[in-house]
């Protein structure tokens, strides 16, 4: 495989795994290519085939290719994952769906370190959002602060004019 097609692959999945999420900053190097459709499975090196993974995923995931059309895996790109999977306050991943559930269980996908990343990710999503609420309201009462100021000031012209 080309380097070319090798960083484009990288692009397309955002430098973080297709599968679970984890980036090339959490695991503090560049991750895996997986062949969605195994090319033991007849699947081919085409971009749309690949997907950037992290080695867990890579392993957990191995040859696998749903011999029943309907319980296939889910793929990073081209399926709506959220019609399938739902994330839980506790950072664990619920399948809605049959094919949801067996894509979780079959990436492993709620061990315990995913789960602590992404309980992590959200609360500092909650942080960020309280943090851009409070600089929000902060700015308002700086607002009215200089606005109360200048009245107070256009009030003490005229008395010290007069």
């Amino acid at each position: 495989m080309s380097r070319d097609s090798r960083e484009e692959v990288r692009r397309r999945f955002r430098f973080q795994c297709g599968y679970c999420g984890v980036s090339e900053t959490d695991a503090g190097s560049q991750l895996t290519l997986d062949h969605f459709q195994p090319r033991s499975r007849g699947g081919t090196d085409e971009l749309d085939n690949l997907v950037y993974c992290c080695h867990a995923c890579n392993e957990f995931k191995g040859d696998f290719w749903a011999s029943a059309p309907d319980l296939p895996l889910l793929h990073p790109l081209r399926d709506e994952i959220p019609q399938h999977i739902s994330s839980e306050p506790d950072g664990s991943l619920r399948g809605i769906t049959e094919i949801g559930r067996r894509h979780i269980e079959r990436l492993h996908l709620n061990r315990p370190a995913l789960t602590a990343l992404r309980r992590e990710r959200m609360l500092l999503a909650q942080a960020k959002a309280e943090q851009a609420e409070l600089v929000g309201r902060v700015r308002s009462l700086e607002h009215e602060i200089q606005a109360l100021t200048d009245q107070i000031q256009a009030r003490a012209r005229p008395e010290a004019e007069g």
